[in-house]
């Protein structure tokens, strides 16, 4: 039987390998790696391991030149690893019974801030911030009971993709929210958006999906959190009650006509109070192009952008 090994250029597994004792050199016995403060550490550390050994076949011993140096760098991988669950099971706990945590705060920041990059890298990929959260909110995937959508929905609908934690933390830092704001995430698939803006800025937040099973696992997580201003909806955005929105969050969960409908009605809830749009992805384009809408800065698709609403008598031309 052939294996990964049998292929793989052998200069290429010797640059593998040396690259992986280095690297574990580094680190040493690792103690300091398991210290509760070094997530940080850890993280990165175990990102530059996934590089290093790539797929899961060439990171087994039975397929290496040096099974004991992978089965080191395996165990050490699973030791890592349950530092870091142990972390986000507590900070998960702290989210349960106070409503945010400290610690997935600082966490974020402390990643976010990571390079003193101005504002966050572009793009839709993801990140070590979002191996965070998604260890921290636990959040789990459509069981699939077969909803189907119309042969229209299904034209206009985008396919599922969570927003990167980099875009939400922007969004929160663009959007300087008060107490009197409640954010509207229409398409919330599983729901980072609401409930990663209720834990962090300590508003109401509402998420909008038409699909049930995401909508209802998106709220089995705000239960399982406690988070009681947090809540889901399996409801089209052409229908819904949006009175209660202050500030709406798309990332492109819809195109066409969709759109159009939706964004006719946010105008109309525009012309009874200001309210804010933040767009992420092609749905940019769209808004800039609402002479009702003023955005906060040059649209970017790949970057969060605010469009606040203008008044009825101030229209862009």
């Amino acid at each position: 039987m052939s294996t990964i090994a049998d292929f793989l250029a052998p200069e290429i597994e010797t640059d593998r390998l040396f690259e992986l004792r280095r690297l574990l050199h580094r680190v040493g016995d690792a103690q300091d790696l398991l210290h509760p403060r070094q997530l940080t550490m850890r993280l990165n550390f175990l990102d530059e391991l996934d590089a290093i050994m790539g797929d899961a076949d060439w990171g087994s011993p039975e397929t290496s030149s040096d099974p004991e140096l992978v089965m080191l760098a395996n165990s050490l991988r699973s030791r890592l690893e349950a530092a870091n669950q142990e972390l986000y099971e507590a900070a998960h706990a702290e989210i349960a019974l106070q409503g945010n945590s400290s610690a997935l705060s600082q966490w974020l920041t402390d990643l976010a801030n990571d390079g003193e990059r101005e504002g966050p890298q572009p793009g839709l990929a993801f990140d070590l911030l979002d191996e965070i959260v998604a260890g921290v909110l636990q959040l789990r995937g459509p069981c699939d009971r077969g909803f189907l959508l119309s042969a229209e929905m299904t034209a206009e609908m985008t396919a599922y993709q969570p927003t990167p934690a980099r875009h939400i933390l922007d969004l929160i830092s663009a959007c300087g929210f008060s107490t009197r704001d409640v954010l509207v995430d229409l398409g919330s698939g599983l729901g980072h958006v609401p409930l990663l803006v209720n834990i962090l800025a300590g508003i109401s937040t509402c998420g909008v999906e038409v699909q049930p099973d995401y909508a209802a696992g998106a709220e089995e997580a705000a239960r399982r959190l406690n988070l009681s201003h947090v809540r889901f909806t399996a409801e089209d955005a052409r229908t819904m009650d949006l009175s209660r929105g202050t500030v709406f969050y798309m990332f492109t969960p819809f195109t066409g006509s969709i759109l159009t409908d939706v964004l006719d009605r946010l105008h109309h809830l525009s012309k009874k109070r200001q309210i804010r749009i933040c767009a992420l992805g092609p749905c940019t384009r769209i808004l800039h192009e609402q002479n009702w809408l003023a955005p906060s800065r040059l649209p970017d698709t790949e970057r969060i952008t605010v469009f606040t609403s203008l008044p009825m008598s101030d229209p862009i031309e």
